[in-house]
């Protein structure tokens, strides 16, 4: 999600665009970066070095960019919305946004968190499969990474299964957490070392329906769930044909 696949991705550092916003009527975006609790069309955000943007911005920069109909469902950044707003801007054979001064976000950036969100959210079904579950009431983020992240744009953006923004909260350092319990207690110590013998390892790369839940994961927030849970709370666009006219045969 931040430097390896993403066009000005970068590690959670000073600079780093860590919070989007985007106007639903004129497209405009808001910024904001690590190191100032400033927003971009705030006053205060003058003089601020803006160098990249991390994991979560890049979540809520194409959460927001596909609740303002820039981006459409199945991914595709819509060109013909380039007459409404200078921010969408040709690049090569598709189009990309300039989230601010430059720093675009591009076609195959979207296309590189669809896959990586895809794997996760496929993930997440497989586990749900094996304990014959279809809906999920609390998400847990783990990692200094899911601390971070914005519970209403990871739906949004599919990262988790569908549910209610209220049961999406972060763990923290629950590895850290986890090892420092295992030194310090005896008694869950003893626990731990119980339950890690009934752990039961799902091996996604021989799972029958990775492939399945993969590619309907590909969609945004996802190819057949209406994410109605999320819906309930959140505005989402009416699902259309990725933003290119059907040509008629003739």
């Amino acid at each position: 999600f931040e430097g390896a696949q993403v066009t000005g991705g970068q590690r959670a550092a000073p600079g780093a665009i860590e919070r989007v916003r985007i106007d639903r009527e004129t497209l405009e975006p808001r910024v904001r970066v690590i190191g100032t609790d400033a927003w971009s069309d705030d006053a205060a955000f003058a003089g601020t070095t803006v160098t990249g943007i991390c994991g979560s911005g890049i979540i809520e920069a194409i959460a927001e960019l596909f609740l303002a109909g820039v981006v459409a469902a199945d991914g595709t950044i819509d060109g013909s919305l380039a007459a409404r707003s200078p921010r969408i801007v040709p690049d090569g054979r598709t189009f990309a946004y300039d989230l601010h001064e430059g720093l675009l976000v591009r076609q195959q950036d979207v296309r590189a968190i669809q896959l990586a969100k895809a794997a996760l959210h496929a993930g997440c079904r497989l586990l749900m499969d094996h304990l014959g579950v279809e809906t999920v009431d609390r998400v847990r983020l783990a990692g200094a990474f899911g601390a971070y992240i914005d519970p209403v744009h990871a739906l949004v953006l599919g990262l988790v299964p569908d549910c209610a923004p209220a049961g999406v909260t972060a763990a923290g350092n629950a590895a850290g957490t986890g090892a420092r319990i295992a030194l310090l207690n005896v008694a869950a110590r003893r626990e731990i070392e119980e339950v890690v013998r009934r752990v039961e390892k799902v091996e996604t790369a021989v799972e029958p329906r990775f492939q399945e839940h993969f590619v309907g994961a590909m969609g945004i927030p996802h190819a057949t769930d209406p994410y109605a849970r999320l819906g309930a709370a959140v505005a989402l666009p009416a699902r259309v044909a990725a933003g290119r006219p059907t040509r008629r045969k003739r």
